[in-house]
């Protein structure tokens, strides 16, 4: 069966801008995959030119970081689908030994991060635009066995339809740590915690709009009931307004994680706060896709803004992060914010650690995206800025105060003081972490 893939007709400016006499331009295409059909929202130009006579010069590396990067920014469900390319010449026929090459490290490089699940599971798409005929040509690299065929590749002549699922997700999440565990890094014990979300959230329900469903039901039956519940008279702003989806957690007793035991404990961590998830889907996509992609959601929310701290880290913080034996570590890594981009419905996610604001998301997605943003930056901070004074009074009841030390990334600047009422309002607060004996 032919892959048949649909993207936004806006699209087509990221070849049409590049004319015979520039540069040649590569990209990643963004999108969702469903069971029957693809969706491309998104071709984001990598911020590089190449020589259009030395294409098998291009530092691959760059493409690579670059991908990973992109993938902290996607909400659940949305991948990087594979390749798109400007170029004088086809080089699909036959497939050019750097493309290949490319999409098979490309592919390598988003499966080797489970969290950020920014692979999809079919081969890489690559489109290729010839700037000398003006045709595209779009194949499928399958990566297995490095086959390549044919794709039933248009643009829409009508923008995508997106469907919007928010959820919010209480987490409270303690892992002790063993005494051969405790002189481990940071990192390893964080990646230790997140494996044991994961396992939670593979038991997870959602209920949909409070409704349980068959998982094979579209998600627009759900739209569609609510315009009719408003009466015959469709409203068009009701269509556009966002299901909610509450997480309901199916316990299973016989698993490990819900047993009753007595460990000897060295130390643990604990993950505490409100992470929202805000994910959009094709109409057509299943309940068990919709669930599929709120998970996939929140755990790479969680991973992303972990690894983002981790990073932040000066030397001299990571190893007092690690000194278990007489201080308590209080963490905040950075929160989720929520970026439009012109013409597009579904956002894109930035994580803003503490004193950072607008300009910085500005910056950061104008670089990654290869896009210009004019005026105000539409953003939507949905978590927040955390209160983290009670943990320091929890902290405070074991430990002394010059004891307890709050990390945070250099960079970030003065804290800001947003006051809890607002954030309890909203019901929205930020995901911190800290460790404590």
């Amino acid at each position: 069966m032919v892959r048949s893939i649909v993207a936004n007709y806006n699209l087509q400016t990221f070849f049409t801008s590049t004319s015979k006499d520039d540069p040649g331009a590569i990209g990643l295409i963004i999108g969702q995959s469903g069971t029957d059909k693809d969706y491309v929202l998104y071709l984001a130009k990598l911020p590089f030119k190449y020589d259009k006579s030395s294409f098998g010069d291009i530092d691959e590396n760059l493409i690579l970081d670059h991908a990973k990067q992109i993938t902290r920014m996607l909400p659940g469900g949305m991948n990087v689908l594979g390749i798109a390319v400007a170029h004088l010449e086809d080089l699909t026929s036959p497939l050019h030994p750097k493309l290949r090459h490319i999409s098979s490290n490309l592919y390598k490089t988003l499966d080797s991060n489970r969290y950020f699940h920014g692979n999809h599971n079919q081969g890489n798409i690559i489109l290729n635009y010839s700037l000398k005929t003006q045709k595209y040509i779009c194949k499928e690299y399958n990566i297995s066995n490095a086959n390549l065929q044919s794709v039933d590749f248009k643009f829409s002549p009508k923008e995508l339809k997106w469907n919007r699922i928010d959820c919010t997700l209480l987490i409270d999440e303690i892992y002790y740590l063993d005494k051969e565990e405790v002189n481990a890094s940071l990192e390893e014990h964080i990646r230790a915690i997140l494996n044991q979300i994961q396992e939670k959230l593979n038991n997870i329900q959602f209920l949909i709009d409070n409704q349980y469903k068959n998982e094979d039901d579209c998600i627009e039956t759900y739209f569609k009931k609510k315009i009719n519940k408003r009466g015959s008279k469709k409203d068009e702003t009701d269509e556009d307004k966002p299901l909610e989806a509450v997480a309901l957690l199916n316990h299973d007793f016989s698993s490990s994680l819900y047993m009753h035991q007595v460990v000897d404990s060295s130390g643990s961590l604990k993950m505490s706060g409100k992470i929202v998830s805000r994910i959009w889907v094709q109409p057509k996509m299943t309940l068990a896709e919709v669930s599929r992609f709120l998970k996939q959601d929140i755990i790479c929310s969680l991973a992303a803004r972990c690894e983002m701290h981790i990073d932040s880290l000066t030397e001299e913080e990571n190893s007092e992060a690690n000194e278990f034996s007489e201080i308590s570590c209080i963490h905040e890594p950075p929160r989720r914010v929520m970026v439009s981009l012109p013409d597009i419905e579904p956002m894109f996610s930035d994580y803003l650690f503490p004193g950072e604001g607008q300009l910085d998301a500005k910056a950061s997605v104008e670089e990654l995206l290869d896009v210009k943003l004019k005026g105000k930056l539409n953003i939507e901070d949905l978590e927040g800025q955390a209160d983290f004074t009670k943990y320091y009074d929890d902290s405070a009841q074991t430990t002394t105060s010059d004891n307890v030390i709050k990390l945070q990334s250099e960079s970030s600047g003065k804290i800001m003081n947003t006051p809890i009422l607002l954030a309890v309002a909203v019901l929205l607060i930020s995901f911190l972490m800290y460790i404590y004996i």
